[in-house]
């Protein structure tokens, strides 16, 4: 069965001809009939483009099939005929189904037998009134089709189908299809749109007439292929179906027919199609008149609910003819039960959201756009003594207790516009009126927030904190108060600072921060109660001789603190600090013991503190309490260092050092995560320029201050406890990489330095064997340097874990050799194969008496205990030849290379080597000698 007879409702029993107009199988008491004086003469009138060439006109087809032309009014009478479903254009007696209640066709119409499609026809010819077979009438290639003497399309040819759109509009009254004049039409195609075209009309014998269709270059014939439109109605769940009026007849496109299959959904049932109650709608509409029928360019949308749960839309347009007329309707069907499903969700949610705020115990307001109150839950009634009702419409203007500024449309000062940076913020106390005019404080969460129609939502939640406030009132004074001197603490300074600072006179602020000098010995000698009363005697000390405007805490164990209001009235900062630590020196009689005190004493002024890096949505702040405490102590550390009982006036940016190492150790610990790394190599070359080894050398790229020194972030890494961390980085990242190295002969080493990854470490044996096992790196790849004070007095198990990976084939080599302290008969006992010359030796080796004596007895050394030497830091050749006159074996340098990137290396490796002093160009690959 061909594609179009499927679409066409076919049925067993019924011959299928060509769609097209071409050749059919002869059925059994088929009669011919042709017209091949008719084919020629059109040949011959539309040779050239898009026809047959003239004189050579293709005859007729000698055999047609013709069917009993009862047979085919029998399929289309029949009460269960199926409704077709390809579209636009399907033949309306080819198994098209009249609705009831539709409006008859206007004008002359033919009747059953006389529309109904004659013998051998699928729709691309039929038998017209007088029961001639149009269809053996051959029609030239160009778009054509004929009429019957009533103007209805009994033949068309496949050009015609292809420009109206791949339809058929067999069945059709001609001005359905045409309109304007001849010379310059408008085809109706089956997508709606006007292709224009030219009209011959050529009348034939027997009331037939053929009309000749010729485009214009804009009307250039639709593909017949349906897949697109067919794909997009699978993907959208969606189809269309087109009730024509004239005809009275309704097609489903087969996007909707698989949809209704998949939806199990029966489209035509006992009382009709199920888009009959949406056609019967419009058409009623329409018959009321035009005031009723809506607007072209409006749609009449309904639902439809079938069994089985699912929902569909249905939206129903009227496509009219030029002049205004109805023309037929098109209706377009969604699958929409999804959507449904999740409105319906959508909606218990928010009752359950309603339920929900109903029960809870905290206040809840909704304001609209004016700042009145929408809407409120019960426990915010309850909170105000009023009622809903009472509520509802009152501006939150006027709930506030204290008076608010004008403007702002009468909303009150604390509700923020939609578009401020945090919309969402909390007040932590706002005084509120209740409905007998007390006050109650609140604390307000508010959240700002555009609604649907644009306008300014507030969202409030309101918690009644009288109570809690007071509570915590009593718990601030108890963690603001040291319990044993009854002095401020760190909090109740801070606070005090805070709020001076944020007065008028806060360039005359200051704070002393002082330090008892070895107060863990009275601890130690006396007894801890002897401590305290040592720090009660100092507390009193200050609370009765600070100057005025000054205010004593005690920060920690043996660490006071001052807060001075007017430093200028005490003589300034540096006044101020001796006076404090004239006060924390001297004798003191404990336990009947004297004790002589000094402290060491730090000052820090508003002008010396910088501001903390902590964000403020309002820009930036001047330094706080506790900027000028941290400044503070910062100058206690200094004063510390010059000795005992002395006084250090805090500079600005002291704090700036402290806080870039935790700044950078912060980030070098995401940098280690997070494989924002990368590792370099310097070559370690023979005389002769082959490279032997290759030292990794760790780099970082930051982010935002670029290129960070490892002379910087290295330190960073000791303090912070990272060391450990990073040498595993390293020493995964370089085994990685130098499993893909090119080979020359034998392979070249890479060295990696280790300072938190030691031997001594435990796990020290079982992190190595898993990291080169992982890589894939042979162990006479790896090169593990270690500096000598790390080696120093290491126990048994570390040099057994030294010792199996030597017989592994790791060797070791001692780093900076002669800048430690490790003896020579220490050295004797490791199992270290390579002593490194530090570059503070080889510096100065070719100038420096000193600097070559020690080199060469660092060589001599390292000769006699069977160990090779590397010379760092070469940077000159006459530094090259004075070390390889001393019997150095291999060097390493500026002198060679800098660090180079693996692209780079790899280049280096697979040329042979690098130039040195001692050879004219880069020497050829060869085996390098074991060192």
């Amino acid at each position: 069965m061909s594609e179009q007879d499927s679409r066409a409702g076919h049925r067993p029993g019924a011959s299928v001809g060509d769609p097209a107009g071409g050749r059919a199988e002869q059925a059994p008491g088929a009669r011919r009939d042709r017209d091949p004086g008719l084919a020629g003469d059109l040949a011959r009138a539309f040779a050239g483009p898009g026809g047959t060439p003239a004189g050579r006109a293709r005859p007729a087809p000698e055999n047609e099939l013709l069917l009993d032309r009862a047979e085919a009014l029998n399929l289309a009478a029949a009460p269960d005929a199926e409704i077709s479903g390809t579209g636009f254009g399907e033949p309306p007696f080819g198994g098209a189904r009249r609705l009831p209640g539709a409006p008859r066709p206007t004008g002359p119409a033919p009747s059953v037998a006389e529309a109904a499609p004659g013998p051998g026809t699928t729709g691309s010819g039929a038998a017209g009134a007088d029961g001639a077979d149009h269809s053996a009438v051959q029609l030239p290639p160009s778009p054509a089709m004929v009429c019957d003497a009533g103007g209805v399309v009994v033949h068309t040819n496949a050009a015609l189908r292809r420009l109206a759109g791949s339809a058929d509009p067999t069945g059709m009254r001609l001005p359905q299809l045409l309109v304007g004049p001849d010379s310059d039409a408008r085809l109706v195609r089956a997508d709606r749109r006007l292709a224009r075209v030219k009209v011959v009309r050529w009348n034939q014998p027997g009331d037939r007439t053929v009309v000749l269709l010729t485009p214009f270059p804009d009307a250039a014939p639709a593909p017949s292929d349906e897949a697109p439109a067919l794909d997009l109605e699978r993907a959208t769940r969606s189809g269309t179906w087109t009730f024509d009026l004239q005809a009275g007849t309704l097609t489903r496109s087969e996007g909707l027919v698989e949809l209704y299959r998949a939806l199990g959904v029966r489209p035509d049932g006992p009382d009709g199609p199920i888009e009959g109650e949406q056609v019967e709608r419009v058409c009623r509409m329409l018959r009321r008149g035009p005031d009723a029928a809506p607007e072209p360019t409006t749609a009449h949308s309904s639902e439809i609910r079938p069994e089985g749960g699912a929902v569909l839309s249905c939206r129903t347009r009227i496509d009219r003819t030029p002049g205004g007329a109805p023309l037929r309707l098109i209706g377009t069907v969604q699958d929409v039960s999804d959507r449904r499903r999740a409105e319906s969700r959508a909606q218990r949610s928010g009752q359950r959201f309603a339920d929900l705020v109903a029960t809870i115990t905290t206040g809840v307001a909704m304001l609209d756009g004016r700042g009145r109150i929408v809407d409120a839950n019960p426990a915010l009634c309850q909170l105000l003594d009023a009622d809903l009702e009472t509520l509802r419409g009152v501006p939150a203007r006027s709930l506030s207790a204290e008076p608010q500024s004008d403007g702002r449309g009468g909303l009150p000062d604390w509700l923020r516009d939609p578009s401020h940076p945090e919309p969402t913020y909390r007040i932590e106390s706002l005084p509120l009126l209740r409905a007998d005019g007390t006050r109650v404080d609140c604390e307000v969460v508010v959240n700002a927030a555009p609604s649907d129609d644009g306008r300014p939502f507030w969202l409030l939640v309101v918690t009644d904190v009288g109570e809690r406030r007071r509570a915590a009132d009593v718990l601030r004074e108890a963690d603001t108060v040291d319990p044993l001197t009854r002095l401020p603490n760190r909090a109740g300074l801070l606070e005090l600072a805070d709020r001076l600072l944020a007065g008028p006179d806060a360039d005359r602020v200051a704070v002393v921060c002082g330090d008892v000098d070895d107060f863990a010995r009275v601890n130690t000698g006396l007894g801890h109660d002897a401590g305290d009363t040592l720090l009660v005697e100092l507390a009193g000390r200050l609370q009765r001789e600070l100057p005025y405007h000054c205010t004593a805490g005690r920060l920690s164990a043996d660490e006071f603190a001052v807060v001075c209001a007017d430093v200028d009235d005490v003589g300034g900062p540096q006044a101020l600090a001796a006076v404090v630590a004239g006060l924390l020196r001297g004798d003191v009689t404990v336990a009947g013991r004297p004790i002589t005190l000094t402290a060491s004493v730090g000052v820090a002024g508003r002008d010396a503190a910088v501001a903390g890096p902590q964000a403020d949505p309002r820009g930036p702040r001047g330094p706080r309490g506790d900027d000028l405490l941290r400044s503070a102590e910062v100058a206690v550390r200094e004063a510390k260092q010059r000795g005992r009982g002395t006084v250090a006036v805090a500079e600005r940016g002291a704090v700036a050092p402290a806080r870039r190492q935790l700044e950078l150790e912060a980030e070098l610990r995401a940098a280690i995560e997070g494989d924002a790394l990368r590792l370099e190599y310097q070559p370690v070359v023979a005389p002769d320029g082959t490279v032997l080894s290759a030292e990794a050398l760790l780099r970082w790229s930051h982010p935002v201050h670029g290129e960070v020194s490892p002379g910087e972030f290295l330190p960073v890494a000791q303090r912070g406890g990272l060391q450990r961390e990073l040498d595993l980085w390293v020493l995964r990242t370089a085994a990685t990489e130098a499993a893909t190295w090119p080979r020359a002969g034998q392979a070249v080493a890479v060295a990696v330095n280790l300072a938190g990854l030691l031997p001594a470490d435990p796990s020290f044996l079982a992190d190595v064997t898993a990291i080169v096992e992982g890589a894939g790196l042979p162990w006479n790849q790896l090169v593990l340097e270690l500096v000598e004070t790390s080696l120093v007095a290491l126990p048994r198990p570390a040099l057994d874990a030294m010792s199996e990976l030597v017989h592994r084939g790791v060797r070791f080599a001692v780093d900076d050799f002669g800048t430690g302290y490790s003896s020579l008969a220490r050295l004797k006992e490791l199992p270290a194969q390579t002593v490194k010359v530090d570059r503070a030796f080889v510096t100065g080796v070719g100038t420096d008496p000193a600097d070559f004596a020690l080199a060469r007895a660092v060589v001599e050394v390292a000769r006699a205990m069977g160990r090779k030497t590397v010379a760092e830091g070469v940077e000159t050749a006459e530094q090259f030849h004075v070390l390889r006159g001393l019997g150095v074996d291999a060097f390493q340098g500026w002198l060679f290379a800098r660090s180079l990137r693996p692209d780079d290396l790899h280049r280096v490796l697979r040329g042979g080597g690098l130039p040195t002093p001692a050879t004219s160009a880069t020497p050829a690959g060869g085996t390098p000698g074991v060192w």
